[in-house]
């Protein structure tokens, strides 16, 4: 039987790949990301992004009430600017967060069923 990742895990994976120039912390980066996704995710998309992560997370992406029009500048732009980092800082902030979301989801279900669910710019960080 396959065991769910933990939040701690979550977090502990994400701190582990960020480059040393980032230095916000895994939890910070996750939560200011997934606080973007729910602004422009459609409901129907993060429920589906968030029903196999840890409570916490999918708890986060379940309040997203976004219309999915969400293009990767846009989401870059706006992580770098929760975080003060510049854009190619975030956007390997936001590489990182979304492989560890692909690494929690994909041994549950199928990732491909979630990819598509997803505007095309998200799903394409998460390949």
């Amino acid at each position: 039987m396959f065991k769910a990742m933990t939040l701690d895990d979550f977090y502990r994976r994400v701190g582990a790949r960020l480059p040393d120039t980032i230095e916000a912390d895994g939890r910070t980066i996750t939560h200011e990301l997934f606080a973007a996704l729910a602004a422009r995710l459609t409901p129907d998309a993060a429920v589906e992004l968030g029903a196999e992560l840890p409570d916490e997370l999918g708890d986060e992406l379940a309040h997203a009430h976004g219309d999915g029009n969400l293009s990767r500048d846009d989401l870059i732009e706006e992580l770098a600017s929760r975080l003060d980092l510049d854009d190619d800082d975030a956007e390997t902030a936001a590489i990182v967060v979304l492989s560890v979301v692909r690494e929690a989801i994909e041994p549950i279900v199928e990732i491909d069923q979630v990819l598509e669910s997803l505007p095309p710019d998200l799903a394409q960080l998460m390949q």
